[in-house]
């Protein structure tokens, strides 16, 4: 089978690549230069296009710019979706991010469900995943919260022991991909990719700096989240987004959800977080 893959030098892309080469398919995964999600060329576009017949989006980005969220995540895939149908393309597979919700108010999930809104009226046969909190060497967020964990104190809203996660590992993230790819689901189907275990922001820290630092016990400073807003501006822009308002916002709503979908797509129990930690 012919799959463009989109981001497939990425963090979770350059495994799905892996994936669907050792199964057999021819696996295109074009520039950035070919296909520029901030600044589509339809020619350059289309020619990648060309005989494909499945594509496979990997792109997201965090940003503390609205409008690039807004780019990348929605305006972006609706008009490759177009461009696809027109060279033939039937199926296209989408990962977004557990909680995207057209009508939610931070941008980035947002965005997400917004670009998975107009894919999944695009005529072409869609399938979504939904990834909780990703764990996994060289992920962006991995690498920060274990420099984080590294620290004998540190300061967490509400001390961190409200708000839990559900947090993946990224391998059995890109195995769910590659069998959306492989097999495809129902048209509009969403699987919500979750570990097998839920733990508190707390809890998920501490796990981290005994794994990988080797220190037990970790001091946790509480901090209310109303303290916590006059600072959000500047780190916003300091973390490129990472740590924002809406952040802040996300953390309090979890990152939790079943996981029978995930489950059935896999064929097995996805892992759980001493099993990828340890």
């Amino acid at each position: 089978m012919n799959i463009l893959l989109l981001g497939g030098n990425g963090f979770i892309g350059s495994r799905v690549a892996k994936l669907l080469r050792e199964r057999g398919h021819a696996v295109a995964t074009p520039a950035r230069q070919q296909i520029d999600l901030l600044d589509l060329n339809e020619f350059s576009v289309k020619s990648c296009l060309h005989n494909q017949e499945v594509i496979v989006n990997c792109v997201g980005v965090m940003s503390r710019h609205a409008d690039i969220l807004e780019t990348v995540h929605h305006h972006a895939v609706a008009k490759l979706a177009a461009w696809a149908q027109e060279c033939g393309v039937s199926r296209w597979v989408q990962l977004s991010a557990l909680g995207a919700d057209a009508a939610h108010e931070v941008a980035f999930v947002g965005s997400k469900g917004r670009g998975d809104l107009a894919l999944c009226n695009s005529g072409l046969t869609v399938n979504i995943a939904r990834p909780s909190v990703v764990f996994g060497r060289g992920g962006e967020s991995c690498e920060m919260f274990l420099k984080l964990a590294k620290l004998p104190i540190i300061a967490l809203p509400d001390g961190g022991r409200n708000f839990d996660w559900q947090p993946v590992h990224v391998d059995d993230v890109a195995t769910g991909l590659a069998n959306m790819a492989d097999e495809p689901l129902p048209h509009g189907v969403v699987v919500d990719m979750v570990g097998a275990t839920r733990n508190s922001v707390a809890e998920y820290m501490g796990l981290l700096r005994e794994r990988f630092h080797d220190k037990q016990g970790m001091k946790i400073i509480p901090i209310p989240m109303a303290w916590l807003a006059p600072a959000l501006p500047l780190t916003n822009i300091l973390s490129n987004g990472f740590l924002s308002a809406g952040s802040m916002k996300l953390l309090t709503e979890g990152s939790c959800a079943d996981k029978a979908d995930f489950v059935k797509l896999l064929g097995r129990e996805p892992l759980g977080i001493r099993e990828f930690v340890y």
